[in-house]
């Protein structure tokens, strides 16, 4: 039983080390996520899992005294497989890393320069929000603001998992106000551009 909480505690660990070891560049973001996370500390999980079932197993004999411990720990450690799983499964799904309100002339990001695509529920504010309401909402959605203009704001949401930055920028023009979000990495997000984008419209559609 014991082994099974040592590997299920372990593999958390290998994720932190993980995100600490690409975050200071003495690993690539390629070997952090997809060797150490999403193999290495994956597969460590799993066998806390195959343990943390033996040991249950083994203890139904002995289910009184320790039964419920080894239930616990069987409990713990599929919790964190599940979340394991999960979220492997949500970093495989490719959605759209650019995206914007306004596609015959979205508003400008540095480093840009192809074409953004549509997104459900990304949709123009049909009026002129004001430039602090437009810098708070990029603030309440968790980006850091890199540069504002007289009619527009841009800022950085850092990605606290391996860097996976999303930079958005909110355009005001008489009658509309546009939004434009791209990821920082050519990475699958599972969907992380539009839900920001969703997030920031949102947002916008109460401030005036």
């Amino acid at each position: 039983m014991w082994v099974s909480v040592a590997l299920a505690v372990l593999a958390p660990l290998m994720v932190l080390a993980a995100v600490l070891l690409v975050g200071n560049g003495l690993v690539s973001l390629d070997f952090g996520l997809d060797v150490l996370t999403l193999k290495i500390a994956l597969w460590t999980s799993f066998v806390a899992l195959a343990f943390a079932l033996g040991s249950f197993v083994l203890s139904l004999g002995q289910f009184q005294r320790l039964g419920a411990a080894s239930l616990a720990v069987l409990v713990v450690c599929a919790a964190i497989s599940g979340l394991f799983v999960w979220q492997a499964r949500a970093l495989a799904v490719a959605g759209p890393s650019d995206v914007s309100t306004n596609l015959t002339d979205p508003p400008a990001l540095p480093g840009k320069a192809g074409p953004p695509v549509p997104c459900a529920g990304v949709v123009a504010i049909p009026r002129q929000v004001a430039l602090e309401a437009a810098s708070y909402v990029l603030v309440e959605t968790g980006f850091a603001i890199e540069d504002v203009q007289r009619f527009s704001v841009r800022g950085v949401k850092p990605g606290f998992w391996f860097g996976l930055d999303q930079e958005a920028v909110i355009r005001i023009r008489p009658g509309a106000t546009d939004v434009r979000v791209a990821a920082r990495h050519d990475r699958p997000d599972g969907g992380a551009t539009c839900e920001l984008a969703r997030a920031l419209i949102a947002g916008l559609q109460t401030e005036r």
